[in-house]
């Protein structure tokens, strides 16, 4: 099985305008999440998607891979899926563009769970939420599941329910799925649908056509949805050793 992962990148995000080539501890956000996603033991390649010569110019200074997209796309997935047309691939992993402390032995988990469940076609990355701001925030999307990991259904709202007693329950989705690439060319032939356009999630375009989507629960990850959310990044980053693995030699350079 090849694997490739694919990482939707744009200037034009609607909260945060020109939010891949921000600066992390001096290295460009899409930078971070392609060289952590490089890390990963069982993916074989990894490519940025995006349709802005910018981005496209950052990736080739790090001497990283970059896919030109249109720029008409809605979503992301929408962008990962004609990439996907272009590469060599069974197995794709989408890795938003906003993930800058993505976990490659995460990655690897996830893949190694597919192997083992031949049935899964597509898979989500999870995790618990723990705050009660982030419960309510409709930047970050809560997932419910059945007793078989299947997803029930995505929201920007509080779900299961609107309580501070029960929020710690509640589950996040991570901006990193898993898709076989013939389902993946399949997502990008239906038109949006109903509750994809109301929710602004592009799994529900799965549920909504019939499509298992399964969870897979992991350590959380932070992504960056807002110019806020930037401090809180650095300050995780600076105490986390892969990052100082892939930096050290470069900033010393």
């Amino acid at each position: 099985m090849r694997i490739v992962a694919i990482i939707p990148a744009r200037m034009a995000s609607t909260r945060f305008p020109g939010k891949p080539l921000v600066k992390i501890h001096g290295h460009s956000m899409i930078e971070h999440v392609y060289c952590r996603t490089k890390c990963s033991k069982l993916i074989n390649e990894v490519y940025i998607a995006t349709c802005d010569h910018e981005i496209a110019d950052e990736v080739k200074r790090f001497r990283g891979k970059s896919i030109m997209t249109s720029p008409n796309h809605v979503r992301g997935t929408d962008r990962v899926a004609e990439a996907a047309k272009k590469i060599d691939a069974d197995l794709i992993i989408n890795v938003q563009g906003d993930e800058p402390t993505v976990d490659p032995g995460i990655l690897d988990d996830a893949i190694i769970h597919m192997r083992k469940k031949k049935e899964i076609q597509c898979l989500t990355l999870i995790s618990h939420i723990k705050e009660w701001d982030h419960f309510v925030n409709k930047d970050i999307v809560k997932v419910t599941f059945d007793k078989e990991k299947k997803i029930l259904y995505f929201s920007r709202q509080p779900i299961p329910t609107y309580s501070s007693n029960n929020f710690k329950i509640a589950h996040k989705q991570i901006g990193i799925y898993l898709i076989h690439k013939d389902l993946l060319l399949k997502f990008a032939q239906w038109n949006e649908t109903p509750l994809e356009k109301i929710e602004k999630v592009d799994l529900l375009r799965f549920l909504e056509n019939g499509c298992s989507v399964y969870s897979f629960l992991g350590k959380d990850m932070i992504s960056v949805d807002n110019p806020e959310d930037l401090s809180f990044v650095e300050l995780t980053l600076s105490r986390d050793p892969l990052f100082l693995i892939l930096f050290k030699q470069i900033d010393k350079s």
